[in-house]
């Protein structure tokens, strides 16, 4: 095989122990394909271990065209294997193997110094196996660490490894330079940059995987752009604080993972009945419990579609690909505003944690925050909670004049008095309409499915379970992908599925979540073809399966 710069299509998998860099190799390696104009996208499998899991692997798959999932599973071009186990896990796997049996990495990283760099090693031997000039990773490392004798061993190392491979391999492609730059982040990475460019200015959270990403970046990055991150003590005071900053004023957001959703429960379901706007990221793993912590699933959608107690109007957006990510998360602070009401974006490990390039519009971003009071009103006659048609009151936040209100966790009237404590149905029945209706002109605001291709059989699909179906899509399949889950909008979308011979619903659960969900909604489903052991889907088991 030979793989030609023009007609690209590679896919590198990088195996070791965690703690013998297989994530720090795998993202400066992504960062040079992009660097020099490949789409790229880059996947990682991990333990909850710091150190130990001697087959962990990062994936990176490179190409000339646009894609959207890290491709392959069973099969890969290229392996690089930093210990012996890692070694006979994946070699069944691969065209080409890089590993201590044809370079001598170790030996090479300890002459330099430290023989933990032999992932560096790796990576020069890699370079000559694809002929690509090793000056480019090199630029990547000096990056990476920082002019000094550190990157200066690195390089060392790089350039020595480099020389050892060409007297070893010939070369099975020409990765050179093809274009401009490429922008890549990961899921969480698009997520907080769309969040900042929709106004987020406060984000309170408490670390767990796979939420935390975003919050690492955020930390980072959050307050050159006025936004005030916080990580309180747990996730009952997250959403709270969030809360509170929302009532304030600000663009407020919440994140975290499905253990820590469920202690937000109550007080999402406050923010309902104040009706005041906030945003959660809830970022799905493996459960129940503590369950799969550091592995991908779509298991908490039926959890999102109905969170806490009672019923009440929220939105739930699944972004369905890393760039998506980006405007998702201003079309949820949007939606949030413009009703008051708590919205979700649900997303995974998959997502949050993948590396992906995207294209950036900053144009595409649009603050709209919906019925705000500026104007002094009379106190006397200022109803927070006023009943209108489409159950949107003006909102007056702090310190507009006139615009006392109370704000409770009971029902109450118009202005916000509490009538829990007197036998009042016809009040209840009133606010309880005025904020369910909210609903029907929310479905408005959501999109239908992206419906692609033909033939009789359509794969249905919703988030990043989208990404895989993307880069498999024609093939006789039709797709429908859904990003926005509730409301569901109206539209010719369940004409369109239920005119098809087959309906296939893809999702990684076991029950097939959003199979009963479509169902519910009128839509005939054929089958379900599920994951629910902590892989995403690739694509050539979807080949197979659909």
């Amino acid at each position: 095989m030979k793989i030609d710069s023009l007609n690209v299509e590679l896919t590198i998998r990088i195996s070791g122990a965690q703690g013998e860099g297989v994530e720090t190799t795998g993202r400066t390696l992504a960062t040079v394909f992009a660097k020099l104009g490949y789409h790229v996208f880059a996947y990682r499998q991990y333990g909850s271990i710091i150190k130990g899991n001697p087959a962990m692997f990062y994936q990176i798959r490179i190409s000339d065209r646009k894609i959207y999932s890290h491709g392959r599973w069973r099969t890969y071009d290229v392996l690089i294997a930093l210990n012996d186990t890692a070694l006979a896990q994946h070699r069944g796997g691969a065209k080409y193997v890089v590993s201590e049996k044809e370079i001598p990495l170790t030996d090479i990283a300890a002459k330099h110094g430290n023989k933990i760099m032999k992932n560096t090693a790796a990576l020069g031997a890699l370079a000559a196996l694809l002929n690509l000039n090793p000056k480019y990773v090199a630029e990547q490392l000096t990056k990476e660490f920082g002019e000094g004798k550190v990157a200066e061993a690195n390089i060392a190392v790089l350039e020595d490894a480099w020389r050892a491979a060409l007297a070893k391999y010939s070369p099975i492609a020409d990765v050179e330079r093809v274009g401009e730059p490429r922008l890549l982040m990961s899921g969480a990475e698009a997520l907080g940059v769309g969040a900042v460019m929709a106004g987020m200015k406060f984000y309170a959270a408490y670390p767990m995987t796979p939420a935390s990403p975003m919050l690492h970046w955020l930390a980072q990055w959050g307050p050159k752009f006025g936004v005030a991150v916080v990580q309180p003590e747990d996730e009952i005071a997250a959403i709270n604080m969030a809360i509170g900053a929302a009532y304030a004023g600000v663009r407020a957001a919440t994140g975290t993972s499905g253990g820590g959703f469920d202690l937000m429960h109550e007080a999402f379901g406050l923010a309902a009945m104040i009706e005041t706007p906030v945003v959660v990221f809830l970022a799905q793993r493996g459960g129940p419990s503590t369950g799969l912590p550091t592995e991908t699933e779509q298991s908490d959608l039926l959890m999102a579609l109905s969170p806490a107690h009672g019923e009440y109007p929220h939105a739930v957006i699944a972004p369905r690909h890393i760039e998506e990510g980006l405007y998702a998360a201003a079309k949820a602070f949007n939606i949030a505003e413009k009703y008051q009401v708590p919205v979700i974006v649900l997303t995974d490990l998959y997502f949050n944690e993948s590396l992906n390039t995207v294209e950036f519009d900053p144009g595409r971003f649009k603050i709209e925050r919906g019925e705000l009071l500026n104007a002094p009103v009379l106190w006397e006659e200022y109803k927070r909670y006023k009943i209108t048609e489409n159950g949107i009151s003006p909102r007056a936040i702090p310190g507009t004049p006139g615009g006392m209100h109370i704000a409770t966790s009971d029902e109450h009237d118009e202005k916000g008095d509490v009538i829990t404590d007197t036998h009042r149905p016809e009040i209840r029945k009133a606010m309880h309409r005025k904020r369910m209706v909210k609903l029907e002109k929310i479905a408005e605001e959501m999109d239908p499915p992206d419906l692609r291709g033909g033939g009789e059989v359509v794969a249905a699909a919703w988030g990043s379970t989208s990404m895989p179906l993307m880069d498999i899509g024609g093939n006789g399949v039709g797709l429908a992908l859904f990003r926005d889950i509730y409301p569901l909008p109206d539209g010719g979308w369940k004409a369109a599925l239920n005119g098809a011979k087959e309906v296939v619903v893809v999702e990684v659960n076991y029950r097939g979540q959003f199979a009963d969900y479509l169902a519910s909604k009128g839509v005939k489903v054929s089958r379900k073809v599920l994951k629910w052991w902590g892989e995403p889907f690739s694509i050539d088991e979807l080949a197979e399966w659909l």
